[in-house]
């Protein structure tokens, strides 16, 4: 969706200094700005403070308070509701700084600038998303709930499945904003007979942005994966191919199927019962990576383009072969 993106979530602002990329050869900072302290302190503001408020977060409130009703009442009422009050906090608790989010984000930016040119920075505001999704996004803005970020031994989190509160964390926080700005501003482009294959290999192109931004980005982390996981899936990288071509899988339109194998999940159970979800996300790094290796004058913003991986020819050229 090209107005509003639902992923993973928390509520960050970049600044205007890195919305426009890099400014005199310089890293565009990004800083993260605090809805959630501001909004907390709404109650006790004069009415002239909260019209000034509700005029510098018109965008931030459009996407939590709601469209319509950006009213004194409506902001006082999300500002007092259930969400603040238990999660507000934690949050201030457990995100006493966010330098290092913020110098992660910084360095990560400059290299977006320089791979993907055209891709439109926002503004990241970071607060409590009342939504299931941790990132949503408009042309301008990225809202992160960080209320999704606690901590996998936060109690809230106890009834999610293992695989959702490994990723519920700081660390991973990053990964989720950087794959947010990347897809949101390359989302995937289906042609009428999309096939698992051009899946993959856009899966694969994003994951591909994400490890070459992030400085020393962890494969794991942005998979999703724990430590075994990882080895498993590195370890059978080689039967997973073959399972896939022996199965025809690989050039199946089952959306799905597509669905089963690339999005997050606690196991890829059309592939192996041991193996991790989100293998065909895997394979398709893996792919990339191959093409990459093989073509290193390739513009990397022409993966995330429906010519690179709607294409059959983009896997022949990778000369992907697997042991």
């Amino acid at each position: 969706m090209k107005s509003l993106l639902l992923t993973v979530g928390t509520i960050f602002i970049l600044t205007a200094s890195s919305c426009g990329g890099k400014d005199n050869g310089s890293t565009p900072e990004v800083k993260i700005i605090r809805f959630d302290r501001d909004i907390a302190s709404y109650p006790q503001l004069d009415s002239s403070q909260r019209e000034e408020f509700r005029n510098r977060y018109s965008g931030v409130l459009m996407m939590t308070v709601g469209p319509d009703t950006i009213t004194d009442k409506a902001v006082e009422t999300y500002a007092r509701g259930k969400a603040m009050t238990m999660f507000g906090p934690d949050i201030q608790q457990r995100f006493t700084t966010q330098d290092s989010i913020e110098r992660v984000l910084t360095d990560a930016s400059r290299v977006l600038s320089e791979l993907l040119p055209s891709l439109n920075r926002k503004a990241i505001y970071g607060g409590v998303s009342t939504y299931n999704q941790s990132i949503l996004m408009t042309d301008t803005i990225m809202l992160v709930g960080l209320n999704h970020y606690l901590g996998a031994d936060y109690p809230a989190y106890a009834y999610f499945e293992t695989y959702r509160r490994g990723v519920k964390t700081q660390r991973h926080l990053p990964y989720d904003i950087i794959e947010a700005m990347i897809a949101g501003g390359y989302p995937y482009i289906e042609d009428e007979n999309a096939s698992l294959l051009n899946r993959m290999l856009y899966e694969g192109a994003v994951t591909y942005m994400v490890m070459k931004s992030i400085p020393d980005a962890d494969l794991a982390e942005a998979m999703g994966y724990t430590p075994e996981q990882m080895q498993w899936i590195n370890e059978n990288e080689g039967n997973i191919w073959r399972h896939i071509i022996e199965q025809r899988y690989l050039y199946s339109t089952d959306r799905t199927l597509a669905d089963r194998l690339c999005r997050p999940a606690p196991s890829s159970p059309a592939i192996h019962s041991d193996s991790p979800g989100r293998a065909g996300r895997y394979i398709g790094y893996r792919i990339v990576t191959a093409y990459m290796d093989s073509h290193p004058g390739y513009e990397a913003a022409q993966l995330l383009a429906p010519g690179f991986y709607n294409a059959t020819s983009s896997l022949i050229d990778a000369g992907y072969s697997p042991k």
